[in-house]
């Protein structure tokens, strides 16, 4: 039997060329279309080989992503370690490194010279001395005096003897008299601050307004005391005017009447010692 030699189409094969001529002619119609939008075309075989390939990408991605966090971790533990290591403990340093850093240690021994009121008899017989009163008694005694009025009283802090109580710019104000090196002032550290070797000679110099700065005291007019002083308190000054600081613990009186003749007295550095402290070996 002939065939003839022209082949028939299968109507799978007619069904191809179908859907091969409709998809050029879309794509031909779009013209330039987006790669995103040509994939809807694609046959259910190419979107499972895709949806394949893609979870193989994410499992990969995955692992890698694991092994960044083991990666992490590490440095981490690494971090922490050094960390240790800059905040190691003061005691757990070498001892050499802690014998560097600490420094020697010593004591300061300060001999000091104890002495009396050089003119303590003087000054109980000035009427402008009114012994014990605090500022705020000396401020009501100067109120609406004229300028230059004082009076010398004891000083209510223990490493001061005596204060002077003054009228100067309308206003009461008060200064410590200090001491140094035996010497006696309104400013011991200052030398161009009048100083002299007693409190009388003091209390004079500045009597003149003409030798007072304008930040000094103004001494011209004193306030005469309106009462006497104890007995107990005029013996104390003439037995201090006749003897010295040590030379009371030779007196034939009780301690407790010692301590009362030392009151009045001043105490001078004499000499500082620095004493190395001896080195403890464990």
């Amino acid at each position: 039997m002939v065939t003839s030699g022209v082949e028939r189409s299968s109507p799978g094969q007619k069904k191809e060329e179908r859907e091969d001529q409709l998809r050029d002619d879309e794509i031909a119609n779009r013209g330039t279309d987006s790669p995103s939008q040509s994939c809807d075309f694609t046959d259910s075989g190419s979107s499972r080989g895709d949806s394949r390939s893609e979870s193989v990408t994410g499992k990969v991605g995955r692992s890698s992503k694991d092994e960044s966090d083991m990666d992490s971790d590490d440095e981490v533990i690494t971090l922490c370690t050094s960390s240790r290591k800059r905040n190691k403990p003061k005691w757990e340093t070498d001892d050499e490194l802690l014998r560097m850093e600490t420094p020697p240690k010593y004591h300061t021994q300060i001999d000091y010279v104890h002495c009396l009121v050089p003119d303590l008899l003087q000054i109980n017989n000035n009427p402008c001395y009114w012994g014990v009163m605090d500022k705020y008694a000396a401020e009501a005694l100067l109120e609406g005096k004229p300028e230059g009025t004082f009076l010398l009283r004891d000083s209510a802090q223990e490493d001061y003897l005596f204060s002077v109580s003054f009228r100067r710019y309308s206003r009461s104000l008060h200064a410590r008299i200090e001491q140094w090196n035996h010497n006696f002032s309104f400013d011991a550290h200052d030398p161009c601050v009048f100083h002299s070797p007693d409190i009388t000679g003091l209390l004079e110099h500045y009597k003149d307004p003409s030798s007072c700065m304008f930040f000094e005291p103004l001494l011209s007019t004193p306030l005469n005391r309106t009462f006497p002083f104890s007995l107990q308190h005029i013996c104390r000054t003439v037995i201090c005017n006749c003897t010295t600081y040590d030379g009371i613990d030779a007196l034939p009186i009780p301690p407790s009447v010692k301590l009362y003749l030392k009151e009045y007295h001043y105490k001078s550095k004499v000499r500082v010692l620095r004493i190395d402290v001896p080195e403890q070996q464990s």
